[in-house]
């Protein structure tokens, strides 16, 4: 077992075979990954990259807290699994078409199948088409979308149905849809701060700050609603704790704002 805990930018174009995507050049590319921390467990056939990982190869770019990589006893990839919310892929699957792009919370790419799975509140945009459903397979040969609305586990986390597919064909001609995520720069430069709300009373609640943009929700889970998302390098009051949640206050578009967040990203201060 090896591990790497300093900041990631490695080229693995010797470490790894080339993966078997879609566009016959990205193949040709050296695989890059960028993350916090990386584990190796060549036993297992494993290897794990941590903390905003992301992995690119020509037009492909995968995003995730986590991605996973699966090899069998020739070193082959057999698949690789990215997690995180929202785990993002994108790549350019024909010659002068735009890139197919798609997000969820967990992410299975399958290379001897070439398919990816898409788990819990997938959503994919190919051309001008868009696909929402809590569970997706994309035949990445054959360019077919299957949508599902059932729940699914991620985890030991049940991740309920979303209650219906939701499918969006645009007419002929029209130009691609600009609702697509976009990716920020892998290198930005630091966020200005946004302070936290001034606290009142005589009790004082710890303070942390945000290290990335990140969800506010209703509860303390992914199940629950998106109410806002603060920017990153925010600071914001932590109220309690529940589990790996925190109940905060803090300021998202110039407004306060009262709810969840994962802890994982926030720096706690005091």
């Amino acid at each position: 077992m090896r591990h790497l805990k300093t900041k990631l930018a490695i080229s693995l174009m010797l470490l790894m075979p080339a993966m078997s995507w879609a566009l016959p050049s990205d193949r040709e590319q050296p695989i890059n990954i960028e993350a916090d921390h990386a584990q190796m467990d060549d036993q297992r056939g494993v290897t794990q990259y941590k903390g905003r990982a992301i992995l690119t190869q020509g037009t492909l770019r995968i995003e995730g807290d986590v991605i996973t990589f699966f090899y069998d006893a020739e070193r082959n990839l057999e698949k690789a699994i990215a997690e995180g919310d929202l785990a993002y892929y994108e790549q350019v699957h024909k010659e002068g078409e735009t890139p197919v792009k798609a997000k969820a919370l967990q992410m299975e790419y399958h290379a001897g199948k070439q398919m990816i799975y898409l788990i819990g509140k997938g959503h994919v945009w190919q051309n001008n088409d868009e696909f929402t459903g809590n569970y997706i397979e994309y035949d990445i040969e054959r360019d077919l979308v299957i949508a599902n609305a059932r729940p699914v586990v991620i985890g030991d986390t049940e991740q309920p149905s979303t209650g219906r597919v939701h499918i969006t064909i645009q007419p002929p001609g029209r130009k691609p849809s600009t609702t697509a995520p976009t990716t920020a720069p892998t290198t930005p430069a630091p966020a200005p701060l946004v302070p936290a709300p001034e606290q009142s009373g005589e009790q004082s609640y710890p303070t942390g700050t945000t290290n990335t943009t990140l969800n506010v929700r209703t509860g303390p889970g992914t199940q629950y609603n998106r109410i806002a998302a603060f920017a990153p390098n925010t600071q914001v009051v932590i109220i309690t704790r529940q589990g790996d949640w925190l109940q905060v206050r803090g300021i998202a578009n110039e407004q306060v704002v009262i709810g969840w967040v994962s802890s994982r990203y926030i720096d706690a201060q005091n």
